[in-house]
This record gives structure tokens, sequence and C-alpha cells, in this order.
């Protein structure tokens, strides 16, 4: 979906970071807001424009396409936890449903494909490549030939590749980074503590001197980190309960709920009564709201009805 930015908020916000000594960088784009290197009251100013004051609700669910890279260079200044954790949650909203989003439209494809597949239609040599190269890229894998490969690897990808619903992406990131907190998400932009095995490169832990094996991942901005979560989720064998109770409520065409599945998530952490945890945060700061949400325009009082498209 396009996502449209008015003139007015734009300037409105250069007018503000101008001046301010500290001035993020700014990338406006057809489908959202891209900032970096923004301060706490700079980004607070923004999200007040936008009428963005509350993460719980927004009318009609509609939440502007605001996307940080980062998190706010003074973002561990914050002394109030409560406003820390609400702006953390506030950075990450727009996120989470911009990757769901993507998530739809892939799975869209997947579907559509595998429909005209069942019907008896050949495939393509694209659609062969593309099918391909989404089995590579959710670890699926058959020695079948022919007709019968594709049989298989198009029934798990309808299988894998669907939406992780947000409410999970946020409670975890939450958990995993300490509320953003930790030296992981501020120094490499991870969210989730994931791992890379036998490398120098990334974030060396701190905490243990011996064990040189491990890495944790750095990613060039947060959004990264939660696509590479999400993929981890839909790709490894170890959420295959997740992949079938989602397929189950899918099935029944109810929506996919972020309480629904955290029971399914014991083997996501090595944080003892992980799926616990992640039940009571997504429930204690209602975040399936963010669920059924969408990202769109939002309009402000003062906005013309000039867009950039």
């Amino acid at each position: 979906m396009k996502k449209l930015i008015t003139l007015t908020i734009f300037f409105t916000c250069l007018f503000c970071w101008q001046s301010c000594n500290a001035k993020p960088q700014i990338d406006l784009r057809a489908d959202g807001l891209y900032l970096t290197d923004i301060t706490v009251a700079q980004l607070e100013k923004l999200y007040a424009d936008y009428r963005y004051k509350d993460y719980i609700y927004m009318p009609d669910w509609v939440y502007p396409p605001i996307y940080l890279t980062n998190l706010p260079t003074d973002f561990n200044k914050i002394s109030d936890s409560n406003k820390r954790n609400k702006l953390f949650l506030q950075i990450l909203g727009p996120l989470a449903l911009k990757l769901s989003e993507e998530q739809k439209e892939e799975r869209l494809q997947i579907l559509e494909l595998r429909e005209n597949f069942l019907k008896g239609q050949d495939l393509t040599p694209e659609q062969e490549k593309f099918i391909e190269e989404k089995a590579v890229k959710y670890d699926i894998f058959t020695r079948m030939k022919g007709r019968r490969k594709y049989d298989i690897i198009l029934k798990r990808l309808a299988l894998k590749a669907d939406v992780v619903p947000p409410s999970i992406l946020m409670a975890a990131a939450a958990i995993e980074s300490d509320w953003g907190t930790n030296r992981i998400a501020q120094e490499g932009n991870s969210l989730y503590k994931e791992l890379d095995w036998y490398t120098d490169k990334g974030l060396k832990p701190r905490d243990d001197n011996e064990d040189n094996s491990y890495r944790y991942k750095t990613f060039p901005s947060l959004y990264e980190s939660m696509k590479s979560y999400a993929l981890r989720i839909n790709s490894n064998v170890n959420f295959e309960q997740m992949h079938l109770y989602r397929a189950a409520i899918t099935y029944r065409e109810k929506p996919v709920l972020g309480r629904a599945l955290a029971h399914t998530m014991l083997f996501n952490s090595n944080l003892k009564n992980f799926a616990g945890l992640l039940d009571y945060t997504i429930t204690f700061y209602e975040l399936t709201n963010f669920d059924e949400a969408k990202l769109g325009y939002v309009k402000i009082p003062q906005a013309t009805d000039k867009k950039i498209d």
C-alpha cells in the first residue's frame, strides 16, 4: 500500500530539527518517513504532530508510517521506565506493521501460484526460479523432481510463509533487548540477541571471556533485525508447532493473534518461561491491538491537502 506524507508536517519537522544542534537523517519515501539518529525530544515532537501519542489506541487502528533506523541517540537517558517502554513500543509498532504487510504480499504471491499450479497450469521458468528461491529462504528441501518437487515446496511454503503477529515481534523484542536498553540493541540494532557462529563479525559477548565461537548479529536497521527474527520463526523446524497452529487458525478464518501463538514459542529463547513472559507482555501492554491494525496516512489539523507520492 502506498503511504502519503503531507508537505506541511514534513517541513514542520525540518524547521523543528533545524533549531536543534543534532540533526537526524531524513529520508522521505513513497511508503513513509525514515529517520536515523533522532533524539527523544525530536521523536516525541514528531509523534505529537501525527497524534501518535498512544501505542495502545489510534483512530480506526491506523498508525503513521514512521520508521526509525536505530533507537534514539539518547534513548538510554530516559529515567522513567514507563515512558521508555511506551516509546519503545511506539517505535516498534510501525516497523512490525510494515513487515506484516510485506509478509502478506509474499504469501499472496505464493498462494496464487499454488492455486494455479493445482489446477494443472505449467510453471514458467521465472515461476520455477521464484519457488526455488523461496525454498532456500524458508529452508525447504526435497529430493523429488518435476511437478512433484514443486507440489511439495508450494505446500510447505503455504505453511511457513505467513504473517508473524506484530504483537509477538514487539513483545519478544522488549524481552530480549531489555526494552531497548542493552548494548546489543544500542550498538548493533539487534533486538533479539540473534547469534552468528564461528565468525569474527558482529558484537563479541562481554560476559563470556572464554567462548569465542559466536558473536551477536548486527543489523543495518531495527527493521532488518525484526525481519531476520521473523524469518527464523517461519523457517526453523523448532517452530513447526507454531506453523501448524497458525495454519489451523487461518483455516477457520479467524484472526491470528499473538496471544494465541505465545505458548508455541517454547524453543525461541534461553530465558526461562519465555512463552509465559511473551504472553504476559502482550497482555499487559495490550499489544494484540497491533495484530489487526494497519499503516496509513494520518491527517493532522494543520496539514494541507498536498501530499507527496
